[in-house]
């Protein structure tokens, strides 16, 4: 029997204004109003004006031993984590992850599959054909990713086996379109530095995020209203969930769309609005002709949104709500 969602916002790029959606197994069937679901048998919740949005994704979890539980993460929505560390630490990270997370390990040092390595022992990794995370820890570390890049044997190889960057320092200006121009993810904490977002998207760099792992949405806030390039709260959005699967080579993923993953988070909320960092791009943004759907105020008027449900795969797993907070 199909579960049914209604009476409150979905958030979904294929109906702007749904109300109300389905899942049949696994999967999306259907996203709507809630006259369809009213008419359609299934189990059904009243949602009470809750918003239903895609799981977050945490694009770059580098542990460091003072790491948050796996669980925890479920609880602040975050349905979805790319780790990376010590194969031992990584190992025991995924070992305690519950079914709700989906982990993507990139262990250090691996012989097969994803792995991770430092910048400044990029040299001895140019000719890995597999997925390959490289973290950059300061501007001499990236101008020697981005010089090595630069070999067009190189890219191609890091574009076609999933490399990419965790980027964990300030991003020069002058490193925008080079970084843009390597084709391959670059994953940041807005909260960890004042990113130059908005041109990176503008010269378009596939941009994921590292999120704050209590309140992901502290991390949009973040990137919507306290940096000097920032960005709209549906970039920043996307960024936080789609571009997280896309740095995966999943173009699936992060979306609520009929033949998509029934993956998804129930958030109680205040008022649904359009944000964008740019005054000039607020008057068509906001119309309603535009079709660009609303999401959570995070100006800091507002509480941030709480988790109340979480579904994975169509099946609804249990989680503790975060208590309320403000950004």
């Amino acid at each position: 029997m199909p579960t049914i969602l209604h009476s409150g916002d979905v958030y979904s790029s294929v109906d702007p204004f749904a109300t109300a959606i389905s899942f049949a197994g696994p999967t999306v069937s259907w996203v709507g109003e809630d006259e369809a679901a009213a008419a359609t048998e299934g189990d059904h919740t009243d949602l009470a004006g809750d918003l239903v949005a895609p799981g977050f994704v945490h694009a770059g979890l580098l542990l460091t031993g003072d790491d948050p539980a796996p669980g925890a993460l479920v609880e602040a929505g975050i349905t979805a984590v790319h780790v990376l560390g010590s194969a031992d630490a990584v190992a025991a990270f995924r070992d305690a992850a519950p079914d709700a997370l989906a982990v993507t390990a990139y262990p250090a040092g691996a012989d097969t599959g994803a792995t991770s390595v430092a910048a400044r022992d990029l040299a001895g990794a140019l000719t890995v054909d597999r997925p390959l995370y490289i973290v950059v820890e300061d501007e001499s570390d990236l101008t020697a990713v981005l010089d090595a890049l630069d070999d067009a044997e190189v890219r191609t190889r890091a574009q076609r086996s999933l490399w990419r960057l965790l980027v964990t320092c300030p991003i020069p200006g002058d490193a925008v379109d080079r970084l843009a121009a390597t084709g391959v993810g670059i994953t940041l904490d807005p909260q960890e530095h004042d990113q130059p977002l908005a041109p990176l998207l503008a010269a378009g760099a596939q941009v994921s995020f590292v999120l704050d792992p209590a309140s992901p949405w502290q991390t949009l806030a973040t990137a919507v209203y306290s940096g000097t390039a920032g960005i709209s709260a549906r970039a920043a959005f996307n960024a936080a969930t789609r571009f997280g699967f896309r740095a995966t080579g999943s173009f699936e993923g992060g979306v609520l769309a009929p033949g998509a993953e029934a993956t998804a988070v129930r958030w109680k909320v205040g008022e649904l609005i359009v944000q964008v960092a740019d005054d000039r791009l607020a008057a068509w943004s906001t119309d309603p002709r535009s079709g660009t759907p609303g999401l959570p105020d995070l100006s800091g008027s507002s509480p941030l949104p709480v988790v109340r449900d979480v579904w994975v795969r169509g099946q609804r797993h249990a989680v503790c709500p975060a208590p309320t907070q403000t950004p």
